[in-house]
């Protein structure tokens, strides 16, 4: 019986979203599964009645007259390409894959002042070491070598999404198989979800933590606990964007069918991905919300300036709304 439903969803997938048309749905469901019943019961083989129900109900332009929708399937558009459970299983491996070098990128940015502060240190502890005094010099170096290996990860993020550019752009379809295995596989990913965002979040918090502790029980550089506190920013970050960013990747499978179809209701209303009229606001906007995150916990550690920080985030709501009424496609 759920070959049926399978088959029925795809006959019905590109049609509009009309309460005729889902009229005609549920009335050809009842055919179909009615038929199936009376070759069950006349000693037929499952998958014998099937393929009986299909050949007879499986044709929806012979059947659209008597079901009241002619003119819909007579203007049904059809995808130039409906993407298959295989594509699907690789789309998502590669936005993992995506995920995690656009977090490591974040990570290495946010890590590129630690050897400094480190080698600052050790050069203040360590004042009459020649060797040291060699290192303070290059602390610099070490800055900008983190900072491009950042930006290779970016790089490389960036040819993984330009292989799936034709899903960005929703130019193809998505059948309801392949819809109801991206659905199972983003509900499974629900509790990884939520324990990465929460340990990214609490170890932010927690940051300023090592700060506190080495100023009043440990006797060492204060220098250091700067180290200790964007390090566990980094880690915090990359958790909270590497899940965030797969997350999305469920989305935009969920998301590819045209808004207003019957494929389109299968889509959860928090899963319908934003479009973007320019690739480049759609690039920043994914990983919008994080990098504010990360840059008012940073500004409010390192200032202490709590009660006047807490501003970024209505401004940064406001520059969210004007881009999307500006660039967000209607």
């Amino acid at each position: 019986m759920e070959t049926l439903k399978n088959y029925l969803e795809n006959m019905f997938l590109n049609l509009p979203d009309t309460p005729e048309v889902r009229k005609a749905r549920k009335e050809l469901l009842q055919m179909m599964e009615d038929k199936y019943t009376e070759l069950i019961n006349e000693g037929k083989a499952q998958n014998e009645a099937i393929g009986v129900v299909i050949s007879e109900f499986g044709n929806l332009e012979e059947l659209a007259a008597d079901l009241g929708i002619k003119t819909y399937v007579e203007e049904e558009v059809t995808p130039p390409h409906m993407l298959s459970l295989e594509e699907a299983k690789e789309f998502l491996k590669d936005t993992a894959n995506k995920s995690q070098l656009i977090a490591l990128g974040v990570m290495f940015c946010i890590l590129s002042p630690v050897p400094t502060i480190i080698i600052d240190g050790l050069a203040a502890t360590n004042s009459q070491s020649s060797t040291f005094n060699r290192l303070e010099t290059l602390d610099a170096l070490f800055l900008f070598l983190f900072v491009a290996i950042g930006v290779a990860f970016f790089i490389f993020a960036s040819a993984t999404k330009r292989k799936w550019q034709q899903i960005e752009e929703h130019t193809v379809g998505i059948n309801f198989q392949t819809i109801d295995y991206v659905r199972k596989q983003f509900k499974a990913s629900i509790t990884s979800h939520t324990l990465l965002l929460c340990i990214g979040c609490v170890l932010c918090i927690l940051s300023i933590i090592p700060e506190i502790f080495i100023d009043a029980f440990v006797p060492m550089n204060l220098a250091y606990s700067g180290a200790f506190f964007l390090t566990m920013i980094a880690i915090g970050v990359y958790l909270i964007v590497f899940t965030c960013n797969r997350n999305k990747g469920y989305q935009s499978l969920l998301a590819l069918n045209a808004k207003g179809t019957m494929g389109n209701t299968h889509v959860p209303q928090n899963a319908k991905k934003a479009e973007y009229t320019s690739p480049t606001v759609a690039f920043i906007m994914e990983v919008y919300w994080q990098t504010i995150t990360c840059f008012y916990l940073c500004i409010s550690f390192l200032t202490y300036d709590w009660d006047i920080t807490w501003i970024i985030w209505p401004v940064a709501a406001l520059i969210h709304n004007v881009v999307k009424i500006n660039f967000q496609k209607s």
